[in-house]
């Protein structure tokens, strides 16, 4: 194995921190769509949300007036809070059919497509409102691709008014995978250190902190190199596999750990667990890692 070269050190997909649990079945409720057809699925389904809030609160309107005209006040009211609430409800549908839309990439593995919808939300951010979100995640996507300078590049541009902006801990994810695998040790370490920081303006014992207290841990420990890590490392990583909630993490611990067993003397382990057919969907990030592994026990066999 002194022959093998040591690839760059590899990390982790980031766990998005405002995300809600998968669909259950292991794929995407856009599973079996092309781009264009993922787009179209995920626009319908935001339109008719707008479509539902629109109906409400035209009603709601007819009520108020109605209300207003015969003095009775208290329903005026009532209704104005019906408004309210259809608003608020409205704003956490959408947020939570982003979420599913991301599933694309953490259950299907499918940067292309989920960068194609991305692309057409972005052509409807007309005011730029989203336009933050869309590059931390077109960024991910360029990450994913395996364009990590682009990601980086693209990062540049994200800037929020507030410093504790939960979207910042996510770029700085992004960030930190990104140097990471242009070699840019140093530019890591501040990344992870700044990600550390970042942590504490969660609430001890929340389900946001504790996703960030997991992810700084599994960032300090595989900022190492590869060959650097030893049997500590390689139990988190079982853990983790134990623990991921979605295909993509539990995937890519697998291929993080057959790349430990390869690197430390099990070529059989490590066969086995890239060779495995339920790792399928890949990210082609993951599929560069399965490959450089399958190689490294061609060569050494």
């Amino acid at each position: 194995m002194s022959n093998l070269p040591t690839a760059p050190a590899r990390t982790p997909e980031p766990n998005r921190i405002d995300s809600v649990s998968p669909t259950g079945d292991g794929r995407s409720a856009y599973w079996g769509l092309d781009a264009q057809g993922t787009v179209a699925a995920y626009l319908k389904r935001l339109r008719s949300i707008s479509v539902q809030l629109i109906v409400v609160l035209l009603a709601n309107l007819v009520v108020m007036l109605w209300a207003v005209r015969l003095e009775r006040y208290v329903l005026y009211l009532v209704a104005l809070a019906l408004t309210l609430v259809a608003a608020f409800v409205t704003r956490l549908r959408k947020v939570k059919l982003f979420t599913g839309l991301s599933e694309v990439v953490s259950q299907d593995c499918d940067p292309a497509r989920y960068r194609a919808a991305l692309d057409a939300l972005a052509e409807r951010d007309r005011f730029g409102r989203s336009a933050n979100t869309i590059a931390i995640e077109l960024a991910y996507c360029d990450y994913l691709e395996l364009d990590s300078a682009g990601a980086l590049r693209r990062l540049e541009s994200v800037t929020f008014k507030r410093k504790d902006n939960i979207r910042w801990f996510r770029a700085m994810q992004i960030e930190y995978l990104s140097r990471i695998d242009v070699g840019d040790l140093d530019g890591a370490r501040d990344a992870l250190a700044r990600l550390s920081a970042f942590r504490k303006n969660f609430k001890d014992g929340s389900r946001n902190r504790v996703v960030a207290d997991a992810q700084v841990a599994d960032y300090a420990a595989l900022v190492r190199p590869p060959v650097e890590r030893d049997a500590a490392d390689a139990a988190r990583m079982r853990e983790r596999m134990a623990l991921a909630d979605c295909h993509q993490q539990r995937a890519n611990w697998q291929l993080y750990l057959a790349e430990y067993e390869l690197l430390h003397g099990s070529p059989e382990e490590a066969a086995r667990l890239a060779s495995d057919p339920t790792l399928e969907p890949l990210t082609p990030r993951m599929e560069r890692l399965r490959a450089e592994v399958l190689w490294g026990l061609e060569v050494s066999g």
